[in-house]
């Protein structure tokens, strides 16, 4: 948990840097009956037989991926002032780091790692994460629509990104377990 603090207080000092001062943030909202954002933190895989069905591009082609969410609502706070406009469409249930690592197995990749939001836009769940550019840790926001169909448990969980807008098939991804730390 440090080190995910640690995180986002190191891209917040990154960003006020950059900018000349620290934005006043972003709240996160925490809602226990959003079903995406009280369910996403964990460990994903691509679900290549479902993704396939789908018609997600890269599949055919060996394309998988690895997500990781964390939660970690003080990251919210380090968003610069001028994406405040765009999030107050809809209010920010979840926020934290988002690991994303795309694997072929004729490629080596190495995993990236951004600050990520959830929120709601066209009142779909929407995952808006940033990128560095230009010198600015956080320069550039991409975003994708996530739904999560919730299983019995969380390891039945099914996780669907697409694209940022609603013309782009789903790639369907299952709950990795977590190792468990010696006892």
């Amino acid at each position: 948990m440090r080190r995910q603090l640690g995180f986002c207080v190191l891209l917040a000092a990154g960003a006020a840097v950059v900018l000349g001062a620290a934005s006043a943030g972003v709240k996160v909202a925490p809602d226990p009956e959003n079903v995406v954002a009280s369910r996403l933190a964990g460990t994903w895989m691509t679900d290549v037989p479902l993704s396939e069905r789908l018609g997600t591009p890269g599949i055919a082609a060996g394309w998988t991926e690895r997500l990781v969410f964390t939660s970690e609502p003080a990251c919210a706070e380090t968003v610069p002032e001028k994406y405040h406009e765009f999030l107050k469409q809809g209010p920010v249930y979840l926020a934290g780091r988002l690991t994303r690592h795309r694997m072929h197995p004729a490629a080596r990749t190495m995993p990236t790692f951004h600050m990520f939001l959830l929120t709601s836009l066209h009142g779909n769940p929407h995952v808006v994460y940033f990128r560095a550019r230009d010198g600015d840790p956080m320069g550039d926001a991409e975003s994708f629509n996530v739904m999560l169909a919730r299983g019995d448990k969380p390891e039945n969980d099914i996780l669907f990104i697409g694209g940022d807008f609603n013309n782009q098939p789903f790639t369907a991804y299952r709950r990795v377990a977590e190792p468990r730390p010696a006892q």
